[in-house]
């Protein structure tokens, strides 16, 4: 019984390595097939293989058959757009390699833990299974809190979610202890039992902080659609808005005509001046300024000045050096829009100094962009970030800017100067 249930936990310990593969190559490259099945099939055959392997207990044909089948399958089943193979496998060694460095970690910290703390178990079976399961566990834990996020730069890193890993640590942590203080009283069977439910109660509680993260995510890109959806919703508007205008306008455009006509005949030339000084005022909401070759963004500031106006807002716009031509329409809605938008959100907050300013250079293949705005008190920013955590606030706009910069591999950095808010943009106009 002892060695079936040996048997079990190596098992456990072959579906945890290759779980942690498939969840590597599924959130680095694309599956060559559609099937499903054909990778749930792989996958146990896989865990069979490298636990019937196991049994041998030979360090050496164990690492190279997970050498071996870790290349395999990412060569086979996966693919990347690029189609560079050799990357692809190499990454997966590396995995591999980092796979044997967290588990022998975890034998370290757990066999340094129970020596310090004299409660060594005495039987070398309960030993073994204490070091395989809290091995498993570090490498879980550590690859999930740390490793896998390295190459999801969209997940969002929350405190709530690195306490939950610890407090999971820990109970692990304190678990095994207790496993071990009792092991020289307790039927070696029933502590094996217990040790192997440790592992699984683990397994399932990271795979429910996995699934929370991200429904989060998801949650947050709906979230993130939908404000953009909103923004482009506001634009459509505004030209409908704009064209009734016009086409009022173009209604009565003979009987203005005929009216500064008839002032002109009657010599009534103030009178006429007058009439033109209106017409001119009704026709210029719809003429966008020129600020520069891009009309997506002309009409943007256009509109964004005259809202900034309405509140009181100084809004001094300096981009005429600029060629915004490479970025897609919807980038430049979705930055300047944001970027606007939270700028006079801000300023309409202060009760005296309501100021926005926009400037734009060009520097080769680099654009810079900044965006300056009054505060009624300092934002907070952490490591030229805005904190939205500290600030209350989902901070979904930010995220869609930030979405937005990582399309044209540039950058943001936020800092308070005196009583203004500075943001400052870098984006490349280049793709290579």
């Amino acid at each position: 019984m002892t060695a079936a249930i040996l048997l079990f936990c190596s098992f456990i310990s072959c579906v945890i390595i290759v779980g942690i593969l498939f969840q590597f190559l599924n959130d680095r490259y694309l599956k060559c097939y559609n099937k499903r099945y054909i990778y749930v099939i792989v996958y146990l055959v896989s865990a069979c293989l490298l636990t019937f392997v196991n049994m041998y207990m030979n360090p050496f044909l164990n690492g190279g058959a997970h050498i071996i089948l870790f290349g395999l399958i990412s060569f086979i089943f996966y693919f990347e757009k690029n189609g560079k193979k050799f990357i692809r496998v190499l990454e997966t060694e590396i995995l591999y390699i980092i796979i044997v460095i967290l588990e022998g970690l975890g034998v370290f910290l757990i066999d340094a833990l129970l020596e310090s703390l004299n409660v060594l178990p005495r039987n070398q079976e309960i030993l073994q299974s204490i070091e395989t399961v809290f091995s498993k566990i570090t490498l879980l834990i550590l690859y999930n809190a740390i490793f896998s996020r390295l190459w999801k730069k969209n997940f969002i890193r929350t405190t709530t979610q690195y306490i939950l890993y610890i407090v999971l640590f820990a109970y692990s942590v304190a678990n095994i202890l207790a496993i071990a203080v009792i092991s020289d009283r307790e039927e070696p069977l029933i502590l094996m039992f217990n040790i192997c439910c440790t592992l699984l109660a683990n397994m399932y509680l990271l795979h429910f902080i996995r699934f929370y993260d991200e429904r989060k995510y998801y949650k947050l890109q709906v979230e993130m659609m939908k404000q953009q959806q909103r923004i482009q919703y506001e634009g459509y508007e505004i030209q409908k808005e704009q064209y009734a205008m016009a086409v009022s306008i173009l209604h009565d455009v003979d009987k203005h005509i005929k009216m500064m006509e008839t002032l002109y005949q009657e010599d009534l030339k103030k009178e006429a001046i007058e009439y033109v000084g209106k017409i001119n005022e009704m026709l210029r909401p719809l003429i966008p300024l020129e600020y520069t070759n891009n009309p997506t963004l002309n009409c943007l500031l256009s509109e964004k000045l005259r809202s900034a106006k309405k509140l009181g807002i100084d809004f001094q716009i300096d981009v005429a050096s600029i060629d915004v031509n490479f970025m897609e329409p919807i980038d430049i809605t979705t930055l300047f829009g944001n970027l606007i938008d939270n700028a006079i959100i801000a300023s309409s907050k202060c009760a005296d100094k309501r100021y926005i300013g926009l400037n734009a250079n060009a520097y080769k293949d680099m654009l810079s962009i900044r965006i300056q705005n009054s505060v009624c008190e300092p934002v907070p920013i952490d490591n030229g970030k805005i904190d939205y955590i500290a600030m209350k606030s989902n901070g979904i706009g930010l995220l869609n800017i930030q979405h937005c910069i990582d399309n044209y591999f540039g950058s943001i950095t936020y800092k308070n100067i005196s009583d203004l808010l500075v943001c400052d943009i870098l984006l490349n106009k280049r793709d290579d």
